[in-house]
């Protein structure tokens, strides 16, 4: 039986789409846990690779957005050559904090929240962290225990997070889901045409019940249990041993090419 509990909903990116996915995370994260007005993460050769901007911006934020993008060029020149590591610019009508993300990029966070100096450390703490995160997703570094063990805790568990919030937002684009789905279609044709349309729901229910799984998260090896559990449990029962016989030497085999033709 396959417990629950034990189903491992994390999801590390498999793709580019996946991973920009998780990156554009953290900035939320980042932004929304600091209350942030706006984030742009920038290359030092002066390009955005991406940013959370507003869509509606009030006075003060357009011209701190303008003020910090035309000092973009020479806060890369200042850059170059330099890992920074953190920087606050304040003004009258707000602050700029400034992380570094590796050698050749840097994370811009615009508050316009007037911030005294001696309350900025939680914040600026805070940032630093996440730039860790993101320059670990940047480099496309795994995200196992041993390669997140060099870091500090919280950003062990920030990392860990995006892992479970990618299981939840993206698991169902993911080729493991389509194929289950696509098997189970399959397999409630075949139940039906033995069974009757109306016993199929109530037999695939029990029999993943007794297996203590769902069809979302199912491996090869619980289809071909589902499948002679389904026969020797409830077609037998239902139509005899011929029609079960039947079923366990045409179904298993087809389940079997349908797993493969999924590698």
């Amino acid at each position: 039986m396959v417990d629950k509990k034990k189903i491992d909903k994390r999801m590390e990116a498999k793709s580019v789409v996946q991973l920009k996915h998780m990156f554009d995370m953290e900035l939320r994260h980042i932004k929304d846990d600091n209350g942030i007005d706006m984030l742009m993460f920038v290359g030092i050769d002066g390009r955005i690779f991406a940013s959370i901007i507003p869509p509606v911006l009030d006075p003060i934020q357009f011209k701190f957005l303008n003020l910090v993008k035309g000092n973009l060029n020479s806060l890369c020149s200042q850059l170059k050559g330099d890992k920074m590591k953190i920087s606050i610019q304040q003004y009258e009508f707000g602050s700029v904090i400034i992380s570094g993300i590796g050698n050749n990029s840097f994370l811009a966070s615009i508050l316009t929240t007037p911030l005294d100096i001696d309350s900025m450390g939680p914040t600026v703490t805070n940032i630093i962290n996440g730039s860790t995160v993101l320059n670990h997703l940047f480099e496309q570094r795994p995200i196992t225990a041993e390669g997140i063990e060099i870091y500090d805790k919280v950003v062990q568990d920030e990392l860990t997070r995006l892992t479970r919030q990618l299981f939840v937002e993206k698991f169902e684009e993911t080729r493991g889901y389509k194929r289950n789905i696509a098997l189970l279609k399959f397999l409630k044709q075949k139940i039906s045409s033995v069974v009757g349309i109306g016993a199929v729901d109530e037999i695939i229910t029990i029999t993943m019940n007794e297996l203590g799984t769902s069809a979302s998260y199912m491996k090869d090896k619980d289809w071909l249990k589902f499948v002679n559990m389904v026969i020797e449990n409830h077609i037998k029962e239902r139509s005899g041993d011929i029609v079960a016989d039947e079923c366990k030497r045409t179904w298993v085999p087809e389940v079997e090419r349908k797993l493969k033709s999924f590698v």
